[in-house]
């Protein structure tokens, strides 16, 4: 066999074989980023208007970073935003704090005063955009503190902007997941169930993925010991002999 033609071949076989194809397709189709950043624009949430409204009462930080929590809201939901103080970025070990810890100052409902008082009570835990990490009432404006408060960051300013449909509260603190996590635990039941039933998803596709990686090896490695054979093997040509004419 010609090993030009062998070489050409296996490589045609792997390039069509289902591995490399199901490879293709998952990085085609994987783009949560962009499937996300095209979403209908929303005249509901202005999010130039909020983040002007909160730059002029002082809160420059997080007028800066609204517009990257908006992108991750459903425009036709309703958001209750906290919104941490200048100060809190500059002593907190997130000086810019990630996506996920933004999620964490968001609770998908209304919350105001007026619900606060009505129907919360101490220990209660409000869900946030962060899945499984939610929010903890610690005080209640009508207790003996005065104020209220989640996680034991007070709440020090209501309704910066308030909509119907876009709710933003000041707070003097950025929000610690950790305050949930060691103090009340039970909380994290949520969580539990999730990767118990396959919530953790990237564990799943990562093996996945490592597996795949495996069989692209080893078919990359055979078609390299096959080329490697049929080159290397001599042809009957190799084998005749030659012998001098004479006349």
């Amino acid at each position: 066999m010609d090993p030009k033609f062998a070489l050409r071949f296996l490589l045609v076989l792997l390039l069509t074989s289902p591995l490399f194809v199901t490879n293709t397709m998952q990085a085609e189709a994987v783009q949560p980023y962009g499937e996300t950043n095209q979403r209908e624009p929303s005249e509901i949430i202005n999010g130039g208007l909020v983040s002007v409204i909160l730059s002029d009462k002082g809160y420059h930080a997080m007028s800066l970073t609204l517009d990257i929590l908006l992108e991750a809201v459903n425009p036709n939901s309703t958001v209750t935003l906290f919104c941490p103080q200048d100060k809190a970025f500059f002593n907190s070990k997130y000086p810019q704090p990630p996506l996920t810890l933004l999620k964490y100052h968001a609770v998908p409902f209304k919350v105001d005063k007026a619900s606060i008082e009505a129907s919360f009570h101490r220990g209660l835990k409000v869900d946030t955009l962060l899945p499984g990490h939610p929010l903890v009432v610690t005080s209640l404006p009508a207790g003996m503190h005065g104020y209220a408060s989640l996680n034991l960051v007070k709440v020090t300013e209501w309704d910066l902007y308030n909509n119907g449909r876009l709710i933003v509260h000041g707070v003097e603190d950025l929000f610690d997941p950790a305050f949930q996590t060691l103090r009340y635990p039970e909380y994290d039941v949520v969580a539990k169930d999730d990767v118990s039933s396959g919530g953790v998803s990237w564990l799943k596709e990562a093996t996945e993925n490592w597996f795949l990686m495996l069989g692209l090896a080893a078919a990359s490695t055979c078609a390299l010991v096959l080329a490697f054979f049929f080159c290397a093997k001599p042809s009957k040509m190799d084998d005749v002999h030659y012998s001098p004419l004479y006349y």
